[in-house]
C-alpha cells in the first residue's frame, strides 16, 4: 500500500533529506540548476551558498529558484519587477526569508555574476548554470545527512 514516511528518498546518495514529506514543489533533482558561490567570508556570513533548481513557484511572471535545506526552511533566488528604485531586480533570500544580496536584471534566470549588497559595493558570487543531471559536474550542494562515508 503507502511508503513508510521514514523510508530513504529513492535518490538516497544526492538528497538532503532523510523522510518523505519533502517541501520541494518541484524536481530537486532536475536540470535546470545552478550553484551559488562566493568567497569563504562570504560563506560565513551567509547561509545561501549551494546548489539552486527551479520550483514550480512563480514570483512576477519569473521562476523562483530553491537552494539547500538550512534548519527545516530553503534559501531562495526569486525575481522582483521592481526595487525602491524602479530597477528589475533578483534577490537571493536566506531560510527565514530574509534578503541577502540582490543583482539588477530583468533576465528569464538569474544572473551569473552582479550581485550587491543592500549597503555595500559588488560581491565576489558568481551563479553558475549547471546540468544537476551531468555527473561529471560539481553541482550539488553539501550535503548535511550522515549518509556519507564514516571518517574513520
Amino acid at each position: 500500500m503507502g511508503k513508510d514516511l521514514d523510508e530513504a528518498l529513492p535518490d538516497d546518495d544526492e538528497g538532503d533529506d532523510y523522510d518523505r514529506d519533502e517541501d520541494f514543489d518541484g524536481d530537486y533533482q532536475g536540470d535546470e540548476a545552478f550553484e551559488l558561490k562566493g568567497s569563504e567570508d562570504l560563506a560565513m556570513e551567509y547561509d545561501v551558498f549551494g546548489k539552486y533548481v527551479k520550483s514550480a513557484q512563480v514570483e512576477n511572471g519569473k521562476p523562483v529558484f530553491l537552494g539547500p535545506k538550512t534548519e527545516g526552511s530553503r534559501p531562495s533566488i526569486a525575481f522582483t519587477d521592481t526595487t525602491g528604485d524602479g530597477k528589475p531586480t533578483w534577490w537571493v533570500c536566506n531560510a527565514s526569508g530574509g534578503e541577502c544580496f540582490y543583482a539588477e536584471s530583468d533576465t528569464d534566470v538569474p544572473p551569473r555574476t552582479g550581485w550587491r549588497t543592500e549597503y555595500g559595493g559588488e560581491l565576489e558570487v558568481v551563479l553558475e548554470a549547471c546540468q544537476a543531471s551531468d555527473e561529471k559536474k560539481e553541482c550539488r550542494s553539501r550535503s548535511r545527512s550522515p549518509r556519507g562515508k564514516c571518517p574513520w
